[in-house]
């Protein structure tokens, strides 16, 4: 077990420990499980192994989230986890979705508009904690209606909903596993049961990742805990790295109690304290320590610092939280006038919430005239774009008279006189109006008689529940509206960079909600609106940052301002759970603590505290409140005597400003890339903007094409190739229905991958002797970006050598006429520099299998080949980092998703601003 206290490098740490495994070759490279908590975790951590150990794979290590690993060995052992082919998981905004769409299903309908939001975020959160505590819902319930029974007249409706929400949580598992998904922590669960119930699974699993490392143990929870547990064994080959000091996810069904309890469960196990911190001068981690040393039942740590003596703390103390924020601004701007901060970017101000405690200091901000970014302020629904796109939703949906409200929507844009005219005659619009009527109500411009015609249209299509996706109504809108077109022109990135996040909510609602249901969809959009979401801003430079402490857990900066220390705010004042499930049923048990939350909260302090490199500040007033009142308990804690409040008096030394570098290398899959080839306009709105790409046939057919595949070649390395009479069999097993299709279509679909399967394994069964590999995985470093990639199938060649097979559901492309051929090409190129650099293969050739036809297209891999390759790919990507995106007005007759709102296909312009 490491503890690794703040700032102490335990990523540094554990990138060294894979390395050092797989350089002694202590440990080959797919025999190693490291776990972490997040995917940019993950990839900081996939990186900082690549630079250590150059010529390594790292894709064939398991990197990743422990979600991810869970996901990875239900799809492996599909048939013993009795699961569908293709496992869909919820997010946490899609679970949310689920559970509003089906409110009528769980008998929780009866809530009022205003007060939905709360009340579905509590059953969201009661869900969770009951899976992640291993709770079941039988006992759930009769622990609730046990208290009903016997509670006193004034909590009867209390435990009524908490009845409720009992029986809910039954239905919404069976509703879960009726449509073939698993939430975030029922994928853990399933992951559980399966290694629980499958000893052969479990042994199998032990026996490819015999070495284990877990970053951020403190945060597992139960779940978690088990399954690591299971797969560890003895644990003689496993490492926990964490901090319990820095455990602030209780909220989110963490549990310390694991950590702190690693020596009682590995008693042989050996412990190593990282104490030496090098983020922190010394006057920062001296003081967060006096603070954190009053929480009980934790491990001891004598932390130091390795950069030495620097800046006094200092303490804001004002009367109200105006005057604290208006006086730290102050002294920031001091700061930084005479040199003591170099930029406004070396700044984060920290708070235990911002939408509901930033208020003062962007005010202060604003009339200092420093520049700032902000995350957490759940301004997504505030943004212009957003809240005129939203007016347009709920115009589709009103059937009564078009009024002012609508008509002054600024991203309809109508001229001058189509408003005088529209106005002047009072009119009420009907659905569908010809061009001499609206000729005759004086609307002359031919492109405002157009928009108006398509807009009245589109609402007779939503009314009439005319459309097959709330996705095409999204598309159609941007089209009438011109929005993308003027955003692209104008250089409104971060305008097309939420238009991408709406698109994204808006096909989730296709995906898990009711799809035709279009005044449901409106209600879901209202309750996020109520909710409030974070949208996408261009941070301003040199501009102070603004986050939540939860925001900042894992960054640091040279300078921190903590806002809004006060009673009621840090430590926040403790709220009962609306929903409660009871310790006596959680798998954790009672907490290591009589009072978890102040724990927490001190904690939370604590992890603020110690994000300050150079300079840490600390605001908090007199202030007055129902939840509290005056500075908080924890700057009693941490200054012993008075704090310095005479900044005269202060030692204050410069701030080292600190280059804001991408921890993370840039990855460009070869999808990504191939959109860049087809017109960079397409890579740009795809991947820069995320606009969520309109569902297509021709992918879902691929896909479960591909899945099929994937099954008979795993099956070939084992030496069985599967016969004629069997495909029919693994194309039901292996296919997943598509959405929006008909069952017709979809028995049509199924009959022509049969088809293609059956001539695929007549022509080329007999080769697959020489199958070494199939969906291999693969990344490289090229000119600073890592280029993933997934090789098909991998077939001995002649000698040492190998080729390299890609399968096509499509006809082969005709030479000089196809734009994909030039595609094609590319990508085989990047699997042979895959296949050479990443896995050490000698690359004899590479070859295009299409199925739609049963062409193959074999190139030799050459040096002068690998050349042009690197050339290509090199130039591809030195245009993405230059921001060089010129349409490629030849792919416009085969764009049949963007074609209609890109201002380059439009208007017929070939430069791209």
């Amino acid at each position: 077990m490491i503890i690794a206290g703040p700032g102490s490098g335990k990523t540094e740490i554990i990138a060294w420990r894979v390395a050092n495994l797989i350089k002694t070759r202590d440990a080959a490279s797919d025999k190693v499980l490291v776990t972490t908590f997040t995917d940019k975790a993950a990839l900081e951590l996939k990186d900082r192994i690549q630079k250590k150990v150059p010529h390594l794979n790292v894709d064939a290590i398991q990197v990743s989230t422990i979600h991810s690993f869970c996901l990875k060995i239900l799809h492996r052992f599909n048939h013993h986890a009795k699961m569908p082919a293709d496992i869909r998981i919820l997010d946490e905004k899609e679970q949310m979705l689920f559970i509003f769409s089906h409110r009528e299903d769980l008998e929780l309908g009866n809530v009022s508009d205003e007060d939905q939001y709360d009340f579905f975020s509590n059953v969201q959160r009661a869900f969770n904690l009951a899976t992640q505590e291993l709770v079941e819902p039988s006992n759930l319930e009769n622990w609730c209606r046990l208290n009903l029974t016997n509670c006193c007249h004034k909590d009867v409706d209390l435990w009524r909903d908490r009845a409720l929400l009992a029986s809910a949580y039954g239905r919404y598992l069976e509703l879960l596993k009726a449509e073939g998904l698993l939430d975030f922590n029922l994928l853990q669960r399933s992951a559980l049961n399966l290694i629980q119930d499958n000893p052969q699974v479990l042994d199998e699993i032990r026996k490819n990742y015999p070495w284990i490392l877990v970053d951020e143990y403190q945060d597992t929870d139960a779940v978690q805990d088990r399954i690591l547990r299971l797969i560890a064994g003895d644990g003689k080959r496993f490492t926990a790295v964490g901090d319990d000091d820095q455990s602030i996810y209780r909220f989110r069904g963490a549990s310390v109690r694991n950590i702190l309890a690693f020596r009682e469960r590995f008693p042989e196990s050996k412990v190593i304290k990282l104490e030496r911190n090098f983020r922190s001068k010394k006057p920062i981690v001296q003081n967060s320590q006096h603070v954190i040393v009053h929480n009980p039942s934790r491990i001891p740590k004598d932390l130091s610092s390795a950069r030495g003596i620097g800046s006094d703390v200092l303490v804001v103390s004002k009367r109200s939280l105006a005057e604290e924020a208006k006086t730290s601004v102050d002294l920031l701007k001091r700061l930084h006038r005479t040199g003591k901060i170099t930029s406004f970017s070396d700044i984060a101000i920290l708070f235990r919430s911002v939408k509901y405690h930033a208020g003062h200091y962007i005010e202060a901000l604003q009339e200092a005239d420093i520049p700032f970014s902000i995350t957490g302020d759940g301004g997504f629904f505030r943004r212009h774009e957003i809240s005129q796109l939203f007016d347009l939703f709920v115009y589709l949906n009103t059937s009564g008279q078009w009024g002012d409200r609508y008509l002054l929507n600024p991203l309809l844009n109508f001229k001058p006189e189509t408003y005088i005219a529209m106005q002047k005659k009072k009119v009420s619009l009907s659905d569908k109006m010809t061009i001499d009527e609206l000729q005759a109500l004086g609307i002359t411009d031919k492109a405002d008689q157009q928009k108006l015609q398509d807009l009245l249209a589109l609402r007779c299509q939503v009314q009439e529940a005319n459309y097959a996706t709330v996705l095409d109504i999204f598309y159609r809108l941007l089209e009438c509206t011109n929005c993308t077109c003027s955003a692209e022109n104008d250089g409104c990135t971060s305008t097309l960079a939420n238009l991408g996040l709406l698109s994204q909510i808006v096909a989730s609602w296709d995906e898990y909600g009711e799809p035709r249901n279009f005044k449901s969809f409106l209600k879901y959009l209202r309750l996020l609106k109520k909710g409030g979401m974070d949208g996408i801003t261009n941070p301003a430079k040199d501009a102070v940052q603004i986050m939540s402490i939860h925001q900042a857990k894992g960054l640091e900066f040279p300078v921190v301002v903590m806002g809004s220390v006060v009673n009621g705010r840090l430590p926040i004042s403790q709220r009962a759970e609306t929903f409660e499930i009871p310790y006596h049923l959680r798998a954790s048990g009672l907490p290591e603590v009589d009072d978890p939350h102040l724990v927490d909260e001190r904690k939370l302090f604590y992890v603020a505290a110690t994000r300050a490199r150079d300079l840490l500040i600390i605001g908090t007033s007199d202030a007055k409140s129902e939840f509290g009142e005056g500075p908080s308990i924890f700057l009693k804690e941490m200054f012993s005597k008075n704090q310095i409040e005479d900044f005269t008096q202060a030692y204050i030394e410069n701030a080292e400003s600190k280059p804001h570098t991408n921890a993370i290398m840039s990855r460009r899959s070869f999808s990504q890339l191939s959109y860049f080839l087809e017109c960079p306009m397409r890579y740009k709105y795809t991947v820069v903007y995320n606009l969520h790409i309109p569902w297509r046939e021709a992918m879902g057919f691929g896909d479960n094409v591909h899945r099929v595949l994937e099954a008979i070649h795993n099956q070939a390395l084992r030496g069985h190739v599967p016969m004629e009479e069997e495909i029919s069999g693994l194309v039901a097993q292996k296919w997943v229905n598509q959405n929006f299709i008909s069952p017709e279509e979809e028995k049509e679909l199924m009959s022509a991958a049969i088809e293609q399967i059956r001539r695929y394994l007549i022509d080329h069964g007999r080769t697959l002797s020489s199958a070494i590999g199939a969906e291999i995985a693969f990344s490289f470093d090229l000119e600073g970006h890592t280029v993933p990639g997934k090789i098909d199938l991998i077939k001995r060649h002649s000698g040492d050598s190998i080729e390299l097979v890609d399968f096509k559901t499509s006809k082969m492309p005709v030479p000089g006429k196809d734009i994909r051929k030039e595609i094609i090409d590319l990508q085989l190129d990047i699997y042979a520099l895959g296949a050479e650099k990443a896995l050490h293969h000698k690359v004899a050739n590479t070859t295009a299998h299409f199925l739609g036809d049963g062409n193959l297209v074999t190139n030799a891999w050459s040096t002068e080949r690998r050349v042009q390759a690197l050339k290509k790919l090199t130039g591809i990507l030195n245009c993405i980092d230059e921001g060089k995106y010129n349409p490629n007005s030849s792919y416009c007759a085969y764009c049949l998703e963007f074609r209609s709102i890109c201002p380059y296909a439009a208007s017929g312009l070939l430069e791209c601003k």
